[in-house]
């Protein structure tokens, strides 16, 4: 699935967008891998394309007319279009830009009408080897078609009846009492291959279900639901080169666990979870580092602001009690330090470090106070954790 690791751009045509839907409720992250799994596989496109032209130059060795050398032609020039329009998705997708999927399926649908025009044009010819070649051809090429199309069952059928469609009603139409049997067979030929499409793409769906629980779990911590420390070293890594980092460390959390228990404890980093994210914008980026220390990720947030939102953070946290049940109210405080980027540090630096130094100078002057890292400040020799 290796289209799917990017993000793609829904169809914006109504018709295409009711083809591709996946029919079922699929989470959003999911339609979208499914729908990057339509651009994979460009070597069966080719594959195809050299059965094609197999049938084409046989037809024209059985004199079934010119009309197929136009279908060898078109078929090249198609498949040229197709590649080059799969690689510039690819790259437009890899780089986070808008892709053409219309025009993707738009050329996929006319190489599948392409390929029923053919079948039907050599099973119409009444000519048995040519019918024969063309029969295999499309047999051979519906499987490819369900297993390419899964992801997409509407989109997928409607191929399918593309190519094996004109195929049955040139068989019908050649004159053959024989050939009248295919019409019976398509309605079960077109169960199977529905059946088929349903089944891989039920697989599919689980698979992605559980690799993207698996990726959560892997990047969240699973008491707050907050990012951890690797899925905030992958934000880092993303951020642009101006933004904030604030680290936070609770103030008599400890006292917390020791009177009412962990389990209170784990109540109050809930609850802080909870005031930290209404406070922050839509694109911050909160996580919870481990026991009561938080980091705060502001992209875009000048020092004057990024001083101004460091007491907001400690107001949000700081001025209610929280009130539980069986438990009553509970207060806790909260020490913040941070360092602006680029203005104190680059973004190579060692962040995390100076922002712990920084947290180290607030804690000393007092409970309830924020500073901002200096370039004065010698950083702490390694992760210290604090007692509240």
């Amino acid at each position: 699935m290796a289209a799917s690791r990017f993000t793609f751009t829904p169809p914006a045509y109504p018709v295409f967008r009711w083809l591709t839907d996946p029919g079922r409720a699929v989470p959003r992250e999911i339609r979208s891998d499914l729908l990057g799994e339509l651009f994979a596989a460009p070597k069966a496109v080719i594959a195809g394309v050299i059965n094609g032209l197999i049938l084409n130059i046989a037809a024209l060795g059985l004199h079934a007319g010119v009309v197929f050398a136009a279908f060898a032609a078109i078929d090249l020039v198609l498949v040229i279009i197709r590649i080059r329009v799969v690689r510039l998705a690819l790259n437009a997708a890899e780089n986070g830009r808008p892709t053409p999927t219309d025009l993707y399926l738009l050329t996929a649908t006319c190489w599948y009408a392409l390929l029923g025009a053919m079948a039907f044009m050599a099973t119409y010819s009444a000519i048995v080897p040519l019918q024969l070649l063309a029969i295999t051809y499309v047999v051979g090429m519906v499987g490819p078609i369900c297993a390419r199309n899964y992801p997409a069952p509407r989109y997928a059928l409607m191929a399918v009846i593309l190519c094996e469609l004109p195929l049955v009603i040139g068989a019908g139409l050649s004159g053959s009492r024989w050939m009248l049997i295919m019409v019976l067979q398509t309605p079960l030929f077109l169960y199977g291959a529905i059946t088929v499409i349903r089944r891989f793409q039920t697989i599919a769906v689980a698979a992605l279900r559980s690799e993207h629980e698996s990726s959560h779990r892997a990047r969240h911590d699973p008491l707050t639901g907050l990012i951890n420390r690797l899925g905030l070293d992958e934000a880092l890594n993303a951020a642009n080169d101006r933004f904030t980092l604030y680290y936070l460390d609770l103030d008599g959390f400890k006292t917390i666990n020791d009177n009412f228990g962990h389990a209170a404890g784990d109540k109050v980093l809930n609850a802080v979870a909870v005031r930290l994210l209404s406070v922050v914008r839509s694109d911050d980026i909160v996580s919870r580092l481990g026991g009561d220390e938080f980091v705060i990720l502001a992209p875009n947030m000048s020092p004057p602001l990024a001083a101004l939102f460091a007491g907001r953070i400690v107001r949000v946290i700081t001025d209610e009690p929280y009130v539980f049940d069986k438990i009553g109210s509970l207060s806790v405080g909260v020490s913040v330090g941070f360092v602006c980027v680029p203005e104190d540090a680059r973004r190579d630096d060692d962040l995390l470090q100076k922002t712990d130094a920084a947290l180290y100078e607030a804690k000393a002057a007092g409970k309830g106070a924020y500073r901002r890292y200096s370039i004065s400040q010698p950083p702490l020799p390694g992760r210290i954790r604090r007692q509240a």
